[in-house]
C-alpha cells in the first residue's frame, strides 16, 4: 500500500528518521526572506518556540503542514501575532499535502482568527509561491468562510543546506481565482499558471510570547505510514487537544512498522553506530 509507495526498502525510512536529527541544528538558523516592497501591509509575528518546535518534528522530504490561528494585539490591527500551530491529521507528498476537509474545533480557538497554513519543504525556496500553494490555499480560502484572503497566508519552510529559510506570501485576487479552479496542482508548471499570483508579506520571528500547539485527540497527525486509514478520517470532523505534538517518525505514527519490522531490530542495533 501506501508505506511500500513511501519508502523505497526497509531500512530507507530508518535512515531518514535519523537524518531528521539535524533538523534540530537547522532550527537554529532560521532566516526570513526579505519584503522588497514597503506597502502598508499587515505584519505577522511569529514565535519562535513553535516555529523550532514545527521544525524538528518535521521530514526533510516529505512536506508537512499545520494551520495558523492568532490575532491583532488589541492597539494595532496591522500586527497579527501567530499564537497557534494546529497540526491536523495529513499525509504528505514531496510536493504537497493531503489535508482534512474540515477545519480543527476547539475552545482555545474561539477568540482566535485562521492566519492560514505554513508547510515544510524539501530544498531551496521558491522566489514565488508555487502553483500547488496557490491552489491549497485558494481552495481554503473558497472552502472556509473563516478563512479572509486579504489576512491569511501560506508560510513555506525550506529546508537549505544547514538552515531553513521562511516565505510569506498571500494570494493576489488573481491567484485566489486561478486557485480554486486548477484541478492539477501537482504539474510543474499548469495552464494559465504566472509567478505574480502571491506577495510575499512581512514575517517577524519573536521571543516575546509563546506560542502553542493543538493536536489531534488521538496524538495522530501524520498518515504516511497509515495511509489507508487516512481516507476515513479526511472527510470527517475531528476534535484536537493542547499538546506537544510527536515527531514525524514517531512510533505511534507508523503501527505497521512495528508488526512488520521487528525482524529487523537486531540487525538494526549492529548498524546505529554508524549513523551516529
Amino acid at each position: 500500500g501506501a508505506m511500500q509507495q513511501t519508502f523505497a526498502s526497509k531500512t530507507e525510512w530508518r535512515t531518514r528518521a535519523i537524518a531528521t536529527s539535524n533538523l534540530r541544528t537547522r532550527a537554529n538558523n532560521m532566516y526570513v526572506a526579505p519584503v522588497d516592497n514597503d506597502v502598508d501591509d499587515i505584519t505577522y509575528v511569529m514565535p519562535k518556540n513553535i516555529l523550532k518546535k514545527f521544525i524538528t518534528i518535521a521530514d526533510l522530504r516529505v512536506q508537512v503542514a499545520g494551520f495558523l490561528y492568532g490575532c491583532s494585539p488589541a492597539d494595532n490591527d496591522q500586527v497579527k501575532e501567530i499564537r497557534c500551530i494546529v497540526m491536523v491529521p495529513q499525509i504528505g507528498g514531496n510536493r504537497s499535502v493531503q489535508l482534512p476537509q474540515h477545519l480543527p474545533q476547539h475552545e482555545m480557538l474561539k477568540g482566535l482568527e485562521p492566519l492560514g497554513l505554513i508547510h515544510t519543504m524539501a530544498g531551496n525556496e521558491l522566489p514565488y509561491m508555487s502553483p500547488a500553494d496557490v491552489t491549497t490555499h485558494a481552495k481554503l480560502v473558497d472552502a472556509h468562510p473563516s478563512w479572509k484572503n486579504q489576512n491569511t497566508l501560506t508560510v513555506t519552510v525550506a529546508f537549505t543546506p544547514g538552515s531553513v529559510s521562511l516565505s510569506a506570501w498571500a494570494l493576489t485576487p488573481l491567484g485566489y481565482k486561478w486557485g480554486v479552479e486548477n484541478k492539477d496542482p501537482n504539474v510543474d508548471n499548469p495552464q494559465g499558471f504566472t509567478t505574480t499570483m502571491g506577495e510575499r508579506r512581512q514575517l517577524l520571528l519573536s521571543d516575546k510570547f509563546k506560542g502553542f500547539f493543538l493536536v489531534p485527540d488521538t496524538g495522530k497527525w501524520n498518515y504516511s505510514f497509515m495511509g489507508s486509514s487516512f481516507s476515513g478520517i479526511e472527510k470527517k470532523p475531528y476534535h484536537v487537544k493542547l499538546d506537544t505534538p510527536l515527531p514525524f517518525y514517531s512510533e505511534q505514527h507508523r503501527p505497521i512498522h512495528f508488526t512488520s519490522f521487528n525482524e529487523l531490530e537486531d540487525i538494526w542495533v549492529d548498524r546505529a553506530d554508524n549513523f551516529a
